[in-house]
């Protein structure tokens, strides 16, 4: 049977053995620790990164949203434009059309005048010759007539009648104005 300096030297073992295992373990945990440590150096230094990149996200979308609210104004604003150009096509069709439709009358009539001026003329030439041979004193009188009606009109020019054509503009659209300005780029001051 054991004596009690082998329970004595069997427990001291036990306890240097639980010991050695105690120091074993906490060497481990310490190099857990360490590793731990290690670890969390490395993710806050991901979490700063990751932060880093979230912020330039969001500048970036910042900077988006405001470049497209800009965007939107300048094609709303193209979009008037268009509208107005249209307009005033408009405008310069219905000028353009009143202008062919009186050039067209004014050839027309150019052309019966002619004619008719023409032939008149011919005619007129004739009977005044014709008149002057038969009846030459009444062609001198007829020209100092002709001389002094010509120095009453120097004078007091007869009145002159209204021109048959009267232009009438067509409707205009009113200006559109300037384009938008980007207030949120402006250079600080």
């Amino acid at each position: 049977m054991p004596n009690a300096s082998d329970i004595f030297n069997a427990i001291n073992n036990v306890n240097n053995s639980v010991n050695t295992q105690i120091g074993a373990t906490n060497t481990k945990l310490d190099q857990v620790n360490n590793k731990l440590d290690q670890a969390n150096s490395k993710l806050d230094g991901i979490k700063a990164s990751t932060d880093a990149v979230k912020s330039a996200v969001d500048q970036v979308n910042a900077t988006l949203q405001s470049g497209f609210a800009q965007l939107i104004k300048l094609l709303q604003y193209a979009d008037q434009a268009l509208y107005q150009n249209a307009l005033q096509n408009d405008t310069i069709i219905c000028d353009l059309e009143k202008i062919s439709r009186n050039t067209c009358e004014i050839l027309n009539e150019a052309h019966l005048q002619t004619v008719l001026q023409t032939n008149m003329n011919k005619s007129v030439a004739a009977l005044s010759a014709m008149y002057a041979l038969i009846h030459a004193e009444v062609a001198l009188t007829l020209e100092r007539e002709q001389a002094l009606r010509a120095q009453i009109e120097k004078c007091c020019p007869p009145e002159v009648p209204p021109a048959p054509c009267q232009y009438a503009p067509c409707e205009a659209p009113k200006p559109l104005g300037p384009p938008p300005q980007d207030d949120t780029r402006r250079p600080p001051k």
